[in-house]
């Protein structure tokens, strides 16, 4: 499945999408996959909704680094 939207990634990328093209297209994309997830699995959404967190959390530590976009504080 990824590799079938490559090409189409990479397609709209070279005509230069916009930030908010990008996001869109990164929120379409998740919306799809959190839904095909609920039909195809028996996975409950308190499962669904964790998952989605500790991929938050994974990207939010990743920004960490030399990116100034975030401040992040851990109490």
């Amino acid at each position: 499945m990824i590799c079938q939207s490559l090409p189409r990634v990479r397609n709209l990328l070279s005509k230069g999408m916009t930030e908010r093209e990008q996001v869109m297209a990164f929120a379409e994309d998740l919306e799809k996959l959190v839904y095909r997830y609920r039909d195809e699995f028996d996975i409950t959404v308190a499962s669904l909704v964790g998952v989605l967190e500790c991929a938050k959390y994974e990207v939010l530590l990743s920004a960490g680094g030399d990116d100034d976009e975030f401040e992040i504080e851990f109490e």
